[in-house]
């Protein structure tokens, strides 16, 4: 199944690839995006890619993601399975495009993504990334756990007034998606009282199939903890601008890039801002790589005028 929109590119367009963190409940559904016989071969290629930096009795990502996709839902009661299976869809993603010659001229990476978006300008092996993916999920599980992230129909400011007005002190704004699309970051609780606040006051939210607390200021430690388990993962020059949510900026040659994938557990990220920035550098198309849309519509809300394509879609 061929992307459409791909024929819609010009050879001036300037393509940024968007890279997902997690909290979708769907299932990666690569058959839209992987089209015969060297759409597979490049999508195999990743996936055994990351399996090499899986431990012995993961289940087998090409089988999960292409060869029988019925049987993903089941592997993802596991925990990190949809995470790393995510990671490694986005990878899917940039490989695939890049073959058909859809090139980035740079790429944003949105919290758990972050990892996905340094392999794909290649600053770790795709091998890495699934290693760093698999201990980011047991740190977060065992030092977040009881808690999880909603998403809020509300500006930032509102949010943060609608968590004061309840009385939800646990619970932190996490990332800004988009102008009026807010996540929060809590105990599971306080977010089933902030569904409850936000009903009286006509404010829509959803808590995400996050199962820990991410972005939250109570994790501090776990970030040291999680850096000291990947700083001695090789890092190579990345090959195109990577930009950070977190830093709200490219990354440049001065930092430290497993510190910066570190601080995304207890740092917020604001995303509008510095999609507005990467269309400032002359980008005008952005490209969601990996499962769902999210990412697109958080361009059409914070960058009007800009094209946004999604590659792989969900199946509820």
């Amino acid at each position: 199944m061929t992307l459409a929109w791909t024929q819609e590119l010009k050879p001036d367009d300037t393509t940024a690839f968007l890279f997902p963190g997690t909290g979708s409940g769907g299932t990666p559904a690569l058959n839209v995006l992987v089209d015969g016989a060297g759409d597979r071969a490049v999508a195999r290629a990743v996936l055994d890619g990351a399996q090499e930096g899986l431990p012995p009795g993961w289940p087998v990502l090409a089988a999960l993601l292409l060869d029988d996709p019925p049987s993903y839902a089941r592997a993802a009661l596991r925990p990190g399975v949809a995470q790393v299976c995510a990671y490694a869809c986005s990878l899917v993603a940039d490989r695939v495009l890049r073959a058909r010659g859809v090139v980035p001229a740079c790429v944003v990476g949105q919290s758990f993504g972050e990892i996905a978006a340094m392999v794909a300008a290649g600053m770790f092996t795709v091998a890495d990334g699934a290693r760093m993916a698999v201990s980011l999920v047991e740190v977060l599980s065992a030092r977040g756990a009881g808690g999880g992230m909603a998403v809020v129909a509300a500006p930032e400011a509102d949010t943060a007034a609608l968590l004061a007005a309840a009385g939800l002190a646990a619970t932190v704004v996490a990332c800004t998606n988009a102008p009026a699309v807010t996540v929060v970051s809590g105990p599971l609780e306080e977010l089933g009282r902030l569904r409850a606040a936000g009903r009286e006051r006509g404010v829509r939210s959803a808590v995400l199939d996050v199962p820990y607390l991410a972005h939250h200021p109570s994790l501090a430690g776990a970030d040291d903890q999680w850096y000291d388990r990947i700083r001695g993962f090789r890092v190579s020059p990345a090959s195109l601008p990577v930009y950070s949510p977190v830093r709200g900026r490219a990354y440049h040659c001065g930092d430290d890039p497993h510190r910066a994938l570190a601080d995304c557990i207890v740092r917020p990220l604001r995303l509008p801002e510095l999609l507005r920035a990467v269309h400032g550098t002359g980008v005008g198309v952005f490209v969601q790589a990996g499962p769902g849309e999210a990412l697109c519509h958080s361009v059409h809300l914070s960058v009007p005028g800009a094209r946004a394509f999604a590659t792989v879609s969900e199946h509820p």
